[in-house]
């Protein structure tokens, strides 16, 4: 019994090799043999066919299965971790009630979709990756592929590995500072589950330490780094400089300020362009989104596309942009973001034209605006500004000043002011290294507006001590906010606060259970060991 209800989480080789020619349709690969001849032999047998398989990791790191549904909702990085990120914060708000669960952290150990399809998929991923990793050993052993080809190809799925890991860490495990909740990460398999004996053994894997787990994900992106050839320069595969800034990222989130300032400094040079990948901040902050597939800004991406995306009903482009265009319009911009106190007005930061008036008189974002009705607008998982601000923020938590650290912060946002020479920050901007901390992060809230990235701050900063979030914080809820703006009081204020009266979502401080989503019902009653490792509380 135990075996037949492990479909969602464990795939087979042979459902692996179905989507593997789902994605082969748009992405231009010959089909060399008919699918009914594949078997888990043949899937390594020629490089094209390794490729291919490669290929199938990234599709289901685009797109799972909604699991209430079934059907494709870009869980988990197609659209959904953005989504749900931003969900979870207080800069972007919730519309309709598609993602009320998530906005009013209302969600269960049965919430479909939040963290069983986040959980659920992000695992598939890991077993897809897996799978592939072990075949791609075996083509190595033999003579399919030769050692550096297979090892850059193992490398690409070492990454999405690490990089799915680490993103339902900061969903369903406390940050890596928390010293209770019994230091528990989540369950890292560096192994394929396709067989009865694998499955015996994914049934007894319980949750990794946050230690163990964040050594894991160092340790796939070391390899990463080390074994995708330098020169190679793409936006939705895998390179060298990604696995190096997701370090940073990853780095930064464990505390490690020394390890992840060494990780930023292999991208940065005096002239803030990357000497690998040749990454730099374009000019114009529309261009990663408007130049989504070729641009110098974007590190690394998920791409979608006419054939293959996160549906209307999950898409990026559909869910953020305004209907006049075809979107459904249900993640707007809270006047929380638009009232950042680190913005410029409209006159001086360009910025400001990223929005678009629409339902309820409320402003969308226009970052995923391209073809709409496509929904083929590429997920932006890592951006060169994300490495220059995170090193802007280390060389102070290292001990610099912040006459070492202003460059950094200023080639991120001077590049959006429309003046840059009177509006640029100096150092006698900063009373001291905290006032220009915030100012760090308060530029991350700007610059990441619809990216998901808040939640992931919020999530590193629960226990820091001097920026601390705190715990999720108040929203204002759609219904609160058209009932002020028709009684007349100013909501969106430039350089404003947001109207006390606005927030009848609650503060959740950190102690409360709801800070760190419940492991989906299906997986603890499946697997003992991890239902007497659930989260404190659930």
């Amino acid at each position: 019994m135990k075996r037949n209800i492990l479909k969602i989480t464990i795939i087979s080789c042979f459902s692996l090799i179905g989507l593997l020619f789902i994605s082969s349709c748009e992405k231009d690969v010959v089909e060399l043999v008919p699918i009914d001849r594949f078997t888990p032999a043949t899937v390594f047998d020629t490089y094209d066919h390794c490729d291919l398989a490669v290929k199938g990791v990234y599709a289901l790191a685009q797109s799972g299965v909604y699991p209430a549904a079934g059907a494709e909702r870009g869980y988990p990085f197609g659209a959904a971790s953005i989504e749900q990120s931003d969900m979870r914060g207080e800069d972007m708000m919730n519309i309709e009630a598609f993602f009320q669960v998530t906005y009013e952290a209302n969600y269960t150990t049965t919430s479909a979709p939040n963290n069983d399809g986040m959980w659920e998929n992000t695992y598939s991923v890991v077993n897809g990756a897996n799978i592939v990793i072990d075949g791609l050993e075996g083509a190595i052993a033999g003579g399919v592929l030769t050692a550096a080809e297979g090892e850059s190809f193992i490398a690409e799925c070492k990454f999405i590995r690490a990089l799915s890991i680490h993103n339902l860490l900061i969903h369903f495990a406390r940050p890596f500072a928390e010293q209770g909740n019994k230091r528990y990460g989540v369950p890292y398999y560096d192994y394929p589950i396709n067989t009865p004996e694998a499955i015996e053994r994914g049934l007894a894997h319980g949750r990794n330490t946050l230690d163990e787990c964040y050594a894991k994900i160092i340790e796939d992106l070391d390899y990463a780094e080390s074994k995708i050839p330098k020169e190679v320069s793409r936006i939705s595969r895998v390179t060298q400089g990604a696995a190096i800034a997701l370090k940073v990222r990853v780095k930064l989130h464990k505390g490690d300020w020394t390890g992840s300032k060494a990780e930023a400094a292999k991208l940065i040079n005096a002239s803030m362009q990357s000497p690998i990948g040749g990454y730099a901040i374009e000019p114009d902050p529309m261009t990663p989104f408007a130049n989504y597939t070729s641009n110098k800004e974007s590190i690394f991406s998920i791409d979608n596309s006419p054939l293959r995306n996160p549906s209307v009903n999950g898409s990026l482009p559909s869910m953020y942009s305004v209907t006049a265009l075809g979107g459904r319009a249900l993640i707007s911009l809270s006047p929380v973001g638009y009232n950042n106190p680190y913005w410029l007005d409209e006159t001086k930061d360009k910025r400001r034209d990223m929005f678009r008036l629409g339902s309820y008189d409320l402003l969308y974002l226009r970052k995923y605006e391209d073809n709409v009705s496509a929904m083929s607008q590429w997920a932006p998982i890592i951006r060169y500004a994300e490495v220059l601000l995170t090193y802007a923020e280390l060389i102070i938590r290292t001990g610099g000043s912040v006459s070492d650290a202003l460059p950094y912060l200023n080639s991120v946002r001077n590049r959006s002011l429309i003046n840059s020479p009177v509006d640029a920050y100096t150092v006698s901007s900063f009373a001291d290294t905290k006032e220009f901390m915030k100012a760090v992060l308060g530029e991350r809230r700007i610059e990441f507006l619809g990216e998901g990235r808040r939640w992931e701050d919020i999530h590193r900063l629960f226990l820091d001590p001097d920026y601390s979030t705190g715990g999720i914080p108040a929203k204002p809820d759609r219904t609160k906010i058209g009932a002020l703006m028709n009684a007349g009081t100013p909501v969106y204020i430039v350089g404003g606060t947001v109207p006390a009266d606005a927030f009848n979502i609650q503060f959740i401080p950190y102690s409360d259970r709801r800070c760190v989503f419940p492991i989906p019902i299906n997986s603890v009653s499946r697997n003992p060991l991890l239902a007497s490792q659930q989260n404190e509380g659930w």
